[in-house]
């Protein structure tokens, strides 16, 4: 199957149709009958748009159109009219229509186009992304990290941070304590902030001294649960957790039910990851504000969510993401050039992982 994806990591600091015209038509010598709306609803209306100087040469257009076409609907299974009879280029642009209405999915955002290959060739492709509205996929760790220190939700931290040991070394989801990130730079540039709003009377020494000890403890509890993420054969005793865990009150379910949900994840994709199909930057940028906003930067292990630093952590990130026009995602592009394998959901594991971030970090935002 030919597709294409990409792997592209950006690294950073925060910082603060044609023209429509009409047709001509003779007066009519006779009344017209009183409006029917069904069988307006009922009329197919050719769409009507200026011709170009120059159209493509007919026979050699339709021949590659209908041929990538037919790969097309093969591989997803569609049943399509095709609107072979109809006028020249209206029948591409109706089976370019209808095509690209049926290969909407309710979880998938899939766009049609038709290319020119080196050899002149026409080609369709389809762009396969999901249908998500930008969001920050930001898990805290000082939430399991105050499980641990509770004996009686030990059994709880346990089945959260092997789930979060999957996330990290298996999936890849990047951690707030490793350098060379997007959110290390983002809590030492919090840091700078810090430094620099300190303050002469007592009122903002002691704001100050809080907003280090909160930052401080970011460092010491993501420390803590990386080294127990990193345990030798923890990240494997995930099934054996979950065997051996009992579930009593609603948390400790949902703790389960997540729990259970990454393993399976995890045995049905042994060797993905998270970064596999992540979406090129089709462009070179000459200015930093250029550049996507990659899935290193938007997926993410953070300390909190919910404390006094985390207010700015988020205005500081926003900041630098609305100065960026786009964002790197999980895309599949798939061309129809030559006949391709019936469709499988190749995007499938990281749909999957995705949901499971939510659900954690919805947990996470509650505390027992």
């Amino acid at each position: 199957m030919e597709t294409t994806s990409a792997n592209r990591q950006i690294h950073g600091r925060p910082r603060q149709a044609a023209r429509c015209t009409g047709s001509k038509i003779e007066q009519a010598t006779f009344s017209p009958a009183a409006p029917d709306t069904n069988g307006f609803l009922r009329h197919g209306f050719m769409p009507m748009c200026e011709p170009a100087e120059q159209m493509p040469k007919r026979a050699l257009t339709e021949r590659d159109f209908y041929k990538s076409l037919s790969y097309l609907q093969k591989h997803f299974g569609l049943k399509l009219n095709g609107y072979r009879k109809e006028a020249y280029p209206y029948n591409i642009l109706l089976a370019e229509l209808e095509a690209n209405l049926k290969l909407q999915s309710k979880h998938r955002h899939r766009h049609l186009q038709i290319v020119e290959q080196d050899d002149q060739r026409l080609c369709l492709t389809v762009t396969e992304t999901f249908r998500n509205d930008f969001d920050l996929y930001y898990i805290p760790i000082m939430p399991i990290y105050a499980l641990w220190q509770n004996p009686q939700h030990v059994p709880c931290a346990e089945l959260l941070t092997a789930v979060c040991a999957f996330l990290y070394i298996d999936a890849g989801v990047s951690f707030y304590r490793d350098e060379d990130n997007y959110m290390y730079g983002a809590y030492e540039a919090l840091k700078d902030w810090i430094a620099d709003d300190r303050g002469d009377t007592d009122e903002a020494e002691d704001s100050y001294n809080k907003e280090l000890t909160a930052l401080k403890n970011a460092e010491l509890q993501g420390d803590f649960i990386q080294a127990k993420m990193m345990a030798t054969g923890f990240r494997q005793s995930l099934e054996t957790l979950i065997g051996n865990f009992h579930a009593a009150t609603d948390y400790e379910k949902s703790c389960f039910n997540i729990a259970k949900t990454c393993l399976v994840i995890r045995q049905d994709y042994p060797n993905a990851n998270l970064y596999a199909h992540a979406s090129l930057q089709d462009y070179e940028a000459e200015y930093y504000e250029d550049n996507y906003v990659s899935m290193y930067e938007y997926i993410s292990f953070i300390g909190s969510t919910n404390d006094m630093l985390s207010d700015r952590l988020k205005n500081m990130v926003n900041d630098d993401f609305n100065e960026r026009a786009r964002y790197q995602e999980p895309e599949l592009i798939t061309f129809f050039n030559e006949p391709q394998p019936p469709y499988t959901d190749v995007l499938a594991f990281d749909w999957r992982v995705l949901r499971l971030i939510d659900d954690l970090r919805t947990l996470l935002h509650h505390q027992p």
